[in-house]
């Protein structure tokens, strides 16, 4: 994505974008939508908390099917 991504590319990515599974130049157009979007940047923030969150208090062994069921949680709550 080498254009400027919009609120659902930022959104639809935002997972991606957290763990740097993008390539440099779809991650630097999210990175700049964030930088100009409160409300994508608050979405991206409270991702970005949950994740460490869940990191300090979960063993490395997440019981299976648990984080797919936390995400679409999520995505249900956001959207």
């Amino acid at each position: 994505m080498s254009e400027k991504c919009d609120c659902g590319d930022a959104v639809d990515q935002i997972y991606q974008y957290l763990d740097a599974e993008l390539d440099e130049g779809t991650a630097a157009s999210i990175r700049s939508h964030l930088d100009d979007c409160p409300g994508c940047f608050d979405s991206f923030d409270f991702e970005r908390r949950l994740k460490v969150v869940i990191r300090a208090h979960l063993s490395d062994e997440l019981p299976e099917g648990l984080e797919a069921k936390v995400k679409d949680m999520i995505r249900h709550e956001t959207a």
